[in-house]
């Protein structure tokens, strides 16, 4: 059969979609493909950033190439993620009676299209197929003994078959009270052991959570459908990692490793692998029902798409509690990751944004090049500094503290978040960044002020210092010269409260965030001019 149509849900992240996009370009099938993008539109308080990247995203979009054929589908206003691809699967599987469907925060195996066609050829007429996955986040490759199937869809980058869609329940109340009348929700929650899917489905029905995710997983559990997947994931989830401030390192971002060779697609009886769902268990009760391993918590808020892994870590705190009551355990100690958005990553993504005039010609950033991406004006060429890993076009191998490998005079700005703290030699560090610099050129640097320790930093490679403006102004100007180096704060003592407790942006009051008291430092911001 020819391969299947493939949907790109997008919204207001370019460099996700250029990642997305350049990722499946590297899969063969793609050239055969239909590819069609649907592009989200603004919310009615969007801010002039969120135009701007909104805009980014649909002319992107509309210089696709590579495929058998581009469509793109933009809305004149915002219909969130749920609608979007309700509405969006609809039209295209009515079209083509089957899709293979991706989110743009997802990174792919170069053999993930090939996989996804030969799973959706092989099983095209097997009803008791709902779906195809490809997100293998739970389970050990080496404790299975090939693909599986598994009771519980994907819902990353994933593919189905009108006959499956078409039987897609919108009303969660209505899932609801089929499954008690039939008795299932007791399958739903992987029979009695944890109860994540009920619970969430009781947060879709009273607007808590607009998740169409949890919706086709109980549609798959009420139909008594199995979904099939790869033994080695062939997608992860980096709708966080590629813009975390506090993972920036290149190589820890994420524990999964994508297939790097084909997986044959066999037939199989559709019968649910008892190894997968014993493995799905065990992933979901440690992670989310206690039991966490401080080494491990990073993963925590990987193991699930992001709204709804918020909503579980919200429901997990006492209701009670609100940043103002401080007496309490921290509620996260990842920052906030598992919550939302971190209050520091808030403070830089400002200070970025009001400084983008500066972020063009050849631009370094570490690890990433997201902030480049997303602020950089007339940047004629990008690169991400990472310590260690492939090279490319794109991406240096280098260290601060080894002026040898760094660029020398090359860069009109350095992009350097959240990173000195965890150098000991910071001053050499400094150095490196001057010695990058053309002369005019500029340091773009965050360090962290009132900030919690990372654990995950701390036990890897060290997380070494806390910052005052003081402090980080003399560190400069010892490189840069007096004059030539800019220091400001972002934070106060409320911010800093709701950062140590770990409550996300999201859980905040903004106009308490955006007021600066210069004795309570968050994050601490440097511009740093190379005479």
């Amino acid at each position: 059969m020819s391969n299947a149509p493939i949907i790109v849900f997008a919204y207001k992240r370019p460099h996700a979609l250029k990642r997305m996009i350049e990722g499946l370009l590297g899969n063969g099938p793609a050239a055969d493909s239909p590819l069609i993008v649907f592009c989200d539109g603004p919310k009615p308080d969007a801010s002039a950033m969120d135009l701007r990247m909104i805009g980014q995203v649909e002319t992107m979009a509309r210089t696709i190439q590579g495929f058998a054929s581009v469509e793109v589908r933009v809305a004149g206003a915002n219909k969130g993620l749920a609608s979007s691809v309700i509405d969006g699967v609809t039209e295209v599987v009515d079209r083509y009676g089957r899709a293979i469907i991706v989110e743009d925060d997802a990174v792919l195996s170069p053999y993930f299209l090939r996989f996804m066609n030969d799973a959706l050829d092989r099983y095209a007429d097997n009803d008791a197929v709902f779906s195809v996955g490809s997100w293998n986040y739970f389970a050990d490759p080496a404790e299975l003994s090939g693909n599986f199937f598994l009771r519980y869809p994907d819902s990353l980058a994933w593919a189905t078959w009108k006959r499956s869609w078409d039987l897609f329940e919108k009303d969660g109340g209505q899932l609801m009270a089929r499954l008690k009348e039939r008795k299932l929700l007791y399958r739903l929650d992987a029979d009695g052991q944890v109860g994540y899917f009920s619970e969430m489905l009781e947060a879709q029905i009273k607007g808590k959570i607009d998740s169409w995710a949890i919706r086709w997983t109980a549609n798959c559990i009420l139909q008594g459908k199995v979904n099939y997947f790869p033994q080695v994931t062939m997608s992860i989830n980096k709708g966080f990692g590629a813009d975390a401030t506090h993972e920036n390192a290149p190589d820890h971002n994420m524990a999964l490793q994508l297939a790097t060779t084909p997986l044959e697609v066999r037939n199989m009886p559709p019968v649910e692998t008892p190894e997968a769902i014993a493995a799905w268990t065990r992933y979901v009760k440690y992670h989310f029902e206690g039991g966490h391993d401080t080494s491990l918590k990073t993963r925590v808020w990987r193991a699930l798409p992001s709204g709804l892994r918020q909503w579980y870590a919200r429901r997990r705190s006492a209701p009670d509690v609100g940043p103002e009551a401080l007496s309490f355990e921290p509620v996260s100690r990842v920052f906030g990751f598992d919550r939302g958005t971190p209050v520091d990553r808030y403070y830089i993504e400002k200070f970025m944004y009001a400084q983008r005039s500066v972020i063009h010609g050849h631009v370094m950033e570490i690890a990433e090049t997201t902030y480049t991406e997303r602020f950089g004006m007339n940047v004629t060429k990008s690169e991400a500094l990472v310590h260690e890993g492939a090279v490319s076009s794109s991406t240096r191998t280098g260290d601060l503290t080894r002026p040898d490998t760094l660029p020398v005079g090359e860069l009109d700005a350095f992009i350097c978040t959240q990173t000195l703290n965890f150098i000991f030699d910071v001053a050499q560090a400094v150095r490196g960044l001057h010695a990058a610099l053309k002369p005019g050129g500029h340091a773009l640097v965050t360090v962290a002020g009132l900030v919690q320790i990372s654990r995950f930093d701390a036990d890897r490679w060290g997380d070494f210092w806390r910052f005052t403006p003081q402090g980080a102004q003399r560190l400069f100007e010892e490189v840069f010269g007096k004059g030539n180096v800019e220091v400001g704060i972002l934070g106060n003592s409320y911010a800093a409260a709701c950062l140590q407790k770990g409550f996300a942006v999201e859980e905040c009051d903004k106009e308490l965030l955006d007021r600066s008291d210069a004795d309570y430092p968050v994050v601490i911001t440097i511009k740093a001019r190379k005479a």
